[in-house]
């Protein structure tokens, strides 16, 4: 058997009997009464010292935010996607999950790219904004995002980097303590602060991406760097490297106005992995319906339409499967917004119709 006491996955303490056959052996038993031994020693004269120690130490912050239409904001994932469609590009994602729960997530995003030529080389640039707030923790985050690309044979290799801060607040004043004679938790607890508290740290992604005109591919790395917080100097929290895999692919009806577009979209956070598969129906290019997948989590619905103009509208409702469906029975809600335009910087002959002027 085993006796296991985690704090936050991050200090623990484990035993083991070790078994052979129908007996244990001597050997096994003195290692099992020293072992006891020490384990009575660090409960009785060091537990103290030992949840100290755990509420110092560094733990991990949330997982990444996540959007069902990720496909329709490349850029908020992969730096490299910036400046791709060779067009100013604007966008905004609005997520409320768990509807029905108090102090339920609800992460915007807001981030545009365009095209552009530093020094006569085919480059973009972009920033990303992204709100995300969950219970008493706000974190915002800003990005700057610059990328350089390639054209290969049909296609287009794009390198982007993104940098930025993360300013993520800590309000404790929303914190809600039980009586002070529980043995659970009370308000003098010095690891439990009941002040507002805030933090800023630097950020920093890198990204690959390729687009053909038939499909797009495209792997990235954000929080490069880890960035760590402080919080009334008792808990650092840092934020894991986010490891992103997204794809997708365009297969156009023959002799009909249908065009189906799957997508695939894998993400790591520490020890944590998250699949989403999707696949949209695109009538005419204007109009779009689909359906998401997200492994051991929610399906998820989708629609949306683009106007002549180039301003894009989508919906999306998430229906749970795991454990939550129980809590929050309101689901999740996704707004999507974009905007599409040309925007030349470059100067522009000067050519008039009239004959006066030749």
């Amino acid at each position: 058997m085993a006796l296991v006491f985690m704090f936050r996955n991050k200090c623990y303490l484990e035993l083991h009997h070790s078994q052979s056959g129908k007996g244990f052996c001597k050997a096994g038993e003195r290692e099992n009464k020293r072992l006891f031994s020490l384990f009575r020693l660090l409960c009785s004269g060091t537990c103290a010292f030992f949840v100290l120690f755990c509420t110092n130490t560094a733990v991990l912050a949330q997982y990444e935010p996540q959007f069902s239409q990720n496909m329709f904001n490349k850029t908020a994932l992969n730096p490299a996607f910036a400046g791709s469609s060779g067009r100013v590009n604007l966008s905004a994602i609005d997520r409320s999950q768990l509807v029905g729960v108090e102090g339920a997530p609800r992460t915007t995003v807001v981030g545009g790219d365009m095209a552009t030529n530093i020094l006569g080389s085919r480059s973009a640039v972009g920033l990303t904004i992204m709100n995300d707030v969950a219970g008493f923790s706000n974190k915002l985050t800003i990005n700057g995002l610059i990328a350089r690309h390639y054209f290969l044979d049909e296609g287009i290799l794009g390198i982007g980097l993104s940098v930025g801060i993360v300013n993520e607040v800590y309000d404790g004043t929303k914190l809600v303590f039980k009586p002070s004679d529980s043995s659970y938790h009370n308000d003098t607890d010095p690891a439990a602060s009941n002040t507002k508290e805030t933090d800023i740290a630097p950020d920093a992604g890198f990204g690959v991406s390729y687009i053909h005109p038939d499909f797009y591919a495209g792997i990235s790395i954000l929080h490069l760097f880890e960035p760590k917080q402080n919080f009334n100097e008792q808990i650092d929290v840092y934020i894991p490297r986010s490891f992103f895999f997204t794809a997708g692919y365009l297969h156009r009806m023959v002799e009909n106005p249908i065009d189906l577009r799957p997508s695939v979209l894998i993400k790591k956070a520490g020890t944590l992995w998250q699949f989403d598969f999707n696949v949209n129906v695109y009538l005419r290019e204007k109009y779009w319906a689909g359906l998401s997948y997200r492994l051991e989590d929610a399906f998820a619905v989708m629609a949306g339409f683009e106007m002549n103009n180039g301003l894009r509208v989508g919906y999306c409702y998430d229906i749970s499967t795991s454990g939550l469906s129980k809590v929050a029975r309101g689901g999740a809600h996704e707004i999507m917004l974009g905007y599409t335009f040309d925007l030349s910087l470059e100067k522009r002959d000067k050519r008039y119709k009239s004959v006066r002027f030749l």
